[in-house]
């Protein structure tokens, strides 16, 4: 991804009940990082080639810190199975305004 230049895949339009659906490889998919039930936005169009169809991956339903939900340290780090042991940084001593008496 980041490059201007697309890349193109031929696949076949078929019947899927009274739609029409088309397979996406799986290459494609991991590439964009979709993933099945991930939300597409479906764009027809027309330009100087014809009619067109485009489909993009949505947006995060998050768009900022604030809108996301609240995870816990437990949910955040279930599975983890790490080393990593906390401990408190000596950051040298207090110096200005942050002096605590």
């Amino acid at each position: 991804m980041g490059s201007a230049l697309a890349k193109q895949t031929k696949t076949r339009l078929k019947v899927w009940g009274t739609s029409r659906a088309v397979r996406i490889p799986k290459r494609i998919c991991e590439d964009l990082g979709i993933t099945d039930d991930s939300i597409l936005i479906m764009e027809e169009g027309s330009d100087h080639r014809g009619p067109y169809l485009t489909l993009r991956p949505a947006e995060s339903e998050y768009r900022s810190f604030s809108d996301a939900p609240f995870q816990s340290m437990d949910e955040l780090f279930h599975g983890y199975e790490g080393s990593y042991v906390p401990h408190e940084a000596d950051w040298g001593d207090d110096v200005g305004s942050e002096v605590i008496a």
